[in-house]
């Protein structure tokens, strides 16, 4: 394993975009772009305020450091890396309370992203329609009372998919700076939206009622004739004590299917994965049926596929003191799954980080690439791939 200096890419004052960045093995010449991930900069940073993206430039089989912040005027790759959910110390217990804003999901035949924010003191909420550049292009109210905090959405061709959970915005706890303004609300109801997307401006959800818990992230959503199938991460609850952390429900979270029957008005539930702190698909597979799913066991420690249709899952476990990011799939040929899984990994001991390049059907195998990168980097919210010709 090639050994380098090590440079603080955050703070050193020097960003190595230019020198190529020693790999083991090969990368494949058809990586061609550049994997992101986004966070705010840290205490004390030379960097201005704003996003932090960083990340590394594939192509023509070499990989480069690359660096940028989110100044006004840059244009970003799409609002979806730069939006983040309402979370621990928002808003200031004086102030106005900003939305609750769900990480946007993409319309890709559109080329457009759909996100819904909740706003304490409304009872409203706003499906919001963004552009490629982060304006807003539309938006439509609806009724919401309690200001739910919403982590998630998901879109298929005739819904937007909203979730209405037990987690509300509450007030005295904003005031007295107790931790988030955000808590579980015993007795609360919890329900799946599906609000129209081309029902006019007076739409209104169609309402299905679930079993109480929290959905962290959302993994897909399809119709399927008079049926909408849901797939999410889930916890049992949330919130529910003022010091909550992500890191409370620890192996707790799956990946749950919720099938909502439109005539019936009701939902099916059921587990899909083990415990998956994050998942994701094949992202040609949104909006649409899929079959593999792709994510990170609690705390990072292993990678995981899973097979649905073969009911199969592969598991990569890392080496001890090393955690996974948010992998990111990158395809290569036609069929579901025929690509690559990008993910960052980090050893906060020996203060080093790894990019993998996998097989995303053989997660367990040989990498076939391993990007050296220069330091350590900090916790990112959101990771994406740029294709070369997005940039």
């Amino acid at each position: 394993m090639t050994v380098t200096e090590h440079v603080d890419p955050l703070n050193s004052g020097r960003l190595p975009d230019d020198e190529p960045l020693p790999v083991d093995g090969v990368l494949p010449l058809g990586l061609d772009g550049t994997f992101l991930s986004a966070c705010a900069p840290p205490a004390g940073s030379h960097v201005s305020a704003g996003a932090l993206l960083s990340g590394v430039r594939l192509g023509g089989g070499t990989a480069r450091w690359h660096r940028a912040t989110g100044e006004p005027g840059g244009r970003p790759p799409g609002p979806a890396i730069w939006i983040r959910p309402t979370g621990p110390a928002e808003p200031p217990p004086d102030g106005p309370c900003r939305a609750s804003v769900a990480p946007p999901v993409r319309d890709r035949a559109a080329a457009e992203w759909h996100t819904v924010a909740t706003y304490p003191g409304l009872d409203l909420a706003e499906h919001l329609v963004i552009g490629p550049d982060g304006r807003v292009l539309g938006s439509r109210p609806f009724a919401l009372d309690g200001a739910p905090l919403m982590r998630a959405v998901a879109l298929t061709d005739r819904f937007v998919v909203v979730f209405d959970l037990p987690v509300t915005y509450r007030r005295a706890a904003a005031m007295i700076g107790e931790g988030s303004p955000y808590r579980w609300q015993h007795g609360r109801r919890a329900r799946i939206g599906l609000l129209p997307r081309r029902a006019g401006g007076e739409a209104e959800p169609l309402w299905f009622p679930i079993d109480p818990c929290f959905v962290t992230e959302s993994v897909n959503a399809h119709d399927d004739g008079g049926r909408v199938v849901v797939d999410a991460v889930r916890i049992a609850r949330a919130y529910d004590t003022p010091s909550w952390t992500p890191g409370d429900a620890a192996g707790t979270s799956r990946v749950h299917r919720w099938t909502l029957d439109l005539a019936s008005g009701t939902a099916h539930e059921r587990e899909l994965t083990g415990a998956l702190d994050q998942a994701s698909v094949d992202s040609r597979r949104a909006g649409s049926r899929h079959q593999l799913i792709f994510g990170h066991a609690p705390g990072g420690r292993a990678l995981v596929g899973n097979d649905l249709a073969a009911d199969t899952t592969q598991v990569r476990a890392l080496a001890p003191g090393w955690r996974a990011g948010r992998p990111v799939f990158v395809p290569r040929g036609i069929a579901e799954g025929d690509g690559w899984i990008l993910v960052l990994v980090r050893n906060a001991a020996l203060r080093r980080a790894e990019l993998l390049v996998l097989d995303a059907l053989n997660l367990t195998g040989r990498p076939e690439a391993v990007v050296h990168l220069p330091g350590t980097l900090p916790d990112a919210g959101h990771t994406t791939w740029v294709p070369a010709g997005d940039h």
